[in-house]
């Protein structure tokens, strides 16, 4: 599999990424108060005033915004104009008094309308009069102040005639006039950021900035803030300056809602390359929600390209497409060139990905030849051209065209004669790629070696990944089994590190989705050798995902101070990393014995460079995820069977875990798949079995298909076993394994099933006693009467078990409530019957419904300080881990933040679940004398049988019973 690259990223201009211009565009924004009619005595013994009529108005299009609701008009003397008001009021818009026909197109409750002003407009007029209020905006209209030259000169600088534009320039910033001085001050920090001397633009920014605030001119303070913040953010990783320069536009945001708009992109930008992703996709939805109101449509552009990259970094390789799509289809064919290439290489970049995620084949070398053509013709950029190139390389590996993949590879080279650290690593990794297609280990070894020695240099995570990843693979092709393993586990370490620095940008231009391989590889390598070797690699691979999402939520939840922390260590990383990837940026072109010595000459500094790391981690209280050492088993009960299944090299994996020891096969993707031979802990270590591979098995796989390839191959095993705990991963996660079919009936009917998270040094806790404390929560929303029925069966059933029953019903059980309910000490049951919700790609926004509009959030239950040992979650979703029954990621529930905040155990749904059938579920679980003794899976068992008895057609196994 291949590693891609993503759209280079703009190092000189503060315009968006994707295009090199924002059309220089302001705008001004009021919400009208009621201007009542009276006068006189009258008003003495007037009725009582109405409320005020609500009035909205935003102005965008002004050539630039100053103080006091002043417009500067553009050189056509068109603006937009959107208004909202009150449905029976009377919106006007007048120029000077005269009426101006409100013809636009309605948006977000508002209408937008185009209005030309005339030479020697004045003022702009909204009123809204209704229920005998008036309400009014008014803007003052002038022409454009600004000096032709600084027109002239801005289009010097764009056409990279800097010298000539810098000479125009320097003349215009000794004028006399003060609003022109500043404005040549900013243009100057632009060439001087075209020309790599960021330390000369940023004061020459500040300095702007200072005189637009001096003489009101917000819009032009916006421009020149959006610069420097770009600035301090890509050219210097100084990301609390960065965000401190847009920061301090919230007083002006009111005055210029296009600013507004464009801060909130800026703000994503900033969010992106400090990993809060969550933020990030907000701001950039804010964004575009500013912009189509005020019909930006170019700056909409940007900002829904930045989404799709957004979402590509997140593994969501699908919906980055559809967006992408959307792109292609609304860019009109004027659009700027480079503009156009950055979203061809966009288009191209993320058919590759799709493609190698999984997902539908489409051949993206169109789009990229198109991107290559732009860049080396009207937008000439020698580092894009090379990174389209490089694309198309690996593109004709995946067709496996090697000679074609070595051909681009040659062109990237001459485009880029000294390229940096990152591109010279990914060629390096396409040679080696080459080298393993044609059987070469020798060669694959000596390139990945190479590519090792310049990522160690380098500081580079995802550089050293692809290094282990790929000797690995050499390795195992030369037979040196012992040296692959020990590759395959250095790559999975460093995965921990990409977990984090590829959301940050590190690796923008890699495949998520190809972190995940060195964990296939090494399982499938030792289940040749060692089965219990290879479940110790499936489990601790489990485990790093799960330490992602506890890390990823505690970066999304940092208070000012620690954020401040955090992003002071990760900018102190990021500036040495640079500085010294600069340094080696030559590295690559020398023989072996210099990079040797270059290597040593560097070792302290690369070491140094990796604890700034560790220390932008510790903010978040980051480490190494626990997990059972290799061929080192968990804890199991009498009797108890665990089965893991983890992807290998070419499909599936299945262990059977004992107390006895582990059993191990490779899975048929079919009950027509030729049966896969066994291998125990005890026996020696044979070859591959022959048979058909795993196919993509899911939950969308027959019942009958499944539970031949699931669990025929471990008959004797589940026969044998008094209890079954099931602990899979990717797609399989959303098999309901207690329902697949089990000598003629579900599995469920011949024994208890639970669903383990593998939690290290965690097991289910002991049931509550006589005297414990239970928590009921019953329709908080007020709108469920079979759970208020529910909450009160549960409590009766609770109270006559000797339990302390607190009910938290209806209005009653709000947000606080219910988070000081949960943490007392005292409490050791929760069962909750309301509205469950999953929400957010990972589950990260699902909830429990509350009263007054609250709700507990995955996050809240994470941030508990305990968790009951016993959990009922008796509402739709409240198990579900991932958006779709087909999704392999690994996303976190309810059900599960739960067990992760200290739970024993967790009865949850795994989908939308029926009234009835969870009030009938809920009646025979609490039913049982002695349910209050009985193991979370027994007693879901026992309620299962009796549901399925008494509905046969109902979807009874929606419940599951999850431990630790």
């Amino acid at each position: 599999m291949a590693v891609l690259l993503g759209p280079a990223r703009p190092v000189v201009d503060p315009a968006p990424r994707r295009a090199r211009a924002i059309p220089r565009a302001a705008g001004l924004a009021l919400l009208g108060a009621a201007m009542l009619a009276c006068g006189g005595d009258a008003c003495d013994r007037a009725a009582p005033e109405p409320p005020p009529l609500p009035l909205e108005v935003e102005l965008a299009g002004c050539g630039a915004v100053r103080a006091k609701g002043v417009c500067e008009l553009p050189e056509d003397g068109t603006i937009r104009v959107w208004v909202r008001a009150p449905a029976q009021a009377r919106a006007a818009l007048a120029l000077d008094g005269t009426p101006v026909a409100q013809g636009g197109a309605p948006v977000q409750g508002g209408v937008l309308t185009l209005v030309h002003a005339p030479d020697g407009a004045r003022e702009l007029e909204v009123t809204a009069e209704g229920a005998g209020a008036r309400a009014s905006f008014r803007a003052r209209l002038i022409p454009s102040t600004a000096a032709p030259a600084l027109k002239q000169a801005e289009a010097l600088r764009r056409q990279g005639k800097l010298d000539e534009a810098a000479a125009l320039l320097g003349a215009l910033s000794s004028s006399p006039d003060p609003a022109t001085r500043a404005l040549a001050t900013g243009k100057l920090a632009r060439v001087d950021l075209a020309r790599g001397r960021v330390e000369d633009a940023i004061p020459r920014f500040e300095e702007a900035i200072r005189s637009h605030r001096a003489e009101g001119r917000i819009s032009d303070e916006f421009l020149d803030r959006f610069a420097l913040s770009y600035a301090l953010l890509y050219n210097g990783r100084r990301f609390t300056e960065a965000r401190e320069a847009l920061d301090a536009l919230g007083p002006l945001e009111a005055s210029h809602p296009e600013g507004r708009a464009m801060k909130q992109y800026y703000a994503a930008l900033v969010s992106f390359e400090t990993g809060d992703l969550r933020s990030a996709l907000r701001q950039l939805d804010a964004s575009a929600e500013g912009a189509e109101r005020l019909g930006m449509r170019a700056h909409l552009r940007h900002v829904l390209q930045q989404r799709a990259d957004v979402l590509q970094s997140l593994g969501r390789a699908g919906e980055a497409r559809a967006l992408l799509r959307e792109l292609e289809a609304s860019t009109p064919p004027d659009a700027p060139p480079c503009e156009r290439a950055s979203l061809l290489n966009d288009l191209g970049w993320n058919a590759l990905h799709v493609a190698e995620a999984g997902g539908p084949i489409e051949d993206g070398r169109g789009a990229l030849e198109q991107a290559l053509a732009l860049y080396g013709g009207p937008c000439p950029k020698p580092a894009s051209k090379a990174n389209a190139l490089t694309n198309l390389a690996l593109a004709a590996l995946r067709a496996r065209d090697a000679a074609g993949a070595r051909a681009r590879l040659d062109e990237a080279r001459r485009a880029v004669p000294s390229p940096d650290a990152r591109l010279a690593l990914h060629w390096l990794d396409i040679e080696g790629r080459i080298a393993l297609g044609r059987g070469d280990g020798a060669e694959a070894l000596r390139i990945y070696e190479r590519l090792a020695r310049l990522a160690e240099l380098s500081a580079l995570a995802h550089g050293r990944y692809r290094a282990a990843l790929g000797r690995g693979e050499a390795l195992e092709a030369l037979g040196r089994l012992d040296e692959a393993d020990g590759a395959y586990a250095a790559a999975e370490s460093t995965r921990g590190e990409l977990g984090l620095l590829a959301p940050l940008g590190e690796g923008r231009g890699t495949f998520l989705g190809r972190f995940e391989e060195s964990a296939r590889l090494r399982v499938d390598l030792l289940l040749r050798r060692d089965p219990a070797r290879a479940l110790g690699a499936a489990r601790r691979s489990r485990a790093r995902a799960l330490a992602a999402l506890r890390w990823s939520h505690r970066l999304a939840s940092l208070s000012a101070a620690e954020r401040a922390r955090w992003e002071g260590a990760l900018a102190a990383y990021r500036r040495a990393r640079e500085a010294f990837d600069a340094e080696g940026r030559q590295d690559w072109q020398l023989a072996a014995d210099e990079l040797e010595r270059a290597t040593a000459a560097r070792q302290h500094r690369s070491q140094a460079i990796r604890a700034m790391l560790d220390e932008a981690l510790a903010v978040l209280g980051r480490a190494e995820p626990e997990a059972a050492d290799d061929g080192a088993l968990p804890a199991l009960g009498e009797g108890e069977l665990m089965l893991v299944y983890h992807r290998v090299r070419d499909g599936w994996a299945g262990f059977a875990v004992t107390r006895a020891g582990v059993a191990a096969r490779r899975l048929a993707a079919t009950s027509g798949a030729a049966p896969a031979g066994e291998l125990s802990a005890a026996a020696p270590a044979g070859e591959r079995p022959v048979g058909a591979p795993a196919g993509e098995l899911s939950a969308a796989t027959p019942a009958g298909e499944l539970s031949a390839a699931l669990l025929t191959p471990f008959r004797e095993s589940i026969a044998a076993a008094r209890r079954l705990r099931f602990v899979p991963s990717g797609a399989l996660e959303q098999v309901d394994f207690h329902a697949l079919p089990w000598s003629g009936a579900p599995l469920v009917a011949h024994a208890p099933v639970t669903y383990g998270m593998d939690l290290p040094g965690r097991s289910e806790r002991a049931a509550p006693g006589a005297g414990g404390g239970a928590l009921v929560v019953a329709d908080p929303r007020g709108d469920l009467p079979a759970a208020r029925r529910e909450g009160e069966i549960v409590a009766a059933a609770l109270a006559g078990q000797g339990l302390r029953v607190e009910r938290l019903s209806g209005g009653a059980a709000t947000h606080p409530s219910l988070r000081d309910a949960l943490e007392r000490p005292s409490l050791e049951l929760f069962h909750y019957a309301g509205h469950g919700a999953f929400a957010g790609r990972d589950g990260w926004d699902s909830s429990l419904r509350l009263a007054a509009g609250g709700e507990l959030a995955v996050g809240d239950v994470l941030a508990l300080q305990r968790a009951p040992a016993r959990v009922v979650l008796s509402g739709c979703d409240t198990a579900r881990t991932a958006p779709t029954a087909g999704d392999a990621g690994l996303g976190l529930g309810l059900a599960q933040a739960f067990l992760l905040a200290g739970a024993g155990s967790i009865i949850a749904a795994a989908r939308p679940v029926d009234d009835a059938v969870a009030e009938r579920m809920m009646a025979a679980l609490y039913g049982g004398a002695g349910f209050a003794t009985a193991d979370a899976g027994a007693r879901l068992r026992e309620a299962a049988l009796a549901v399925m008895r008494a509905a046969p057609s109902s979807d009874w196994a929606s419940f599951r019973a999850l431990v630790p």
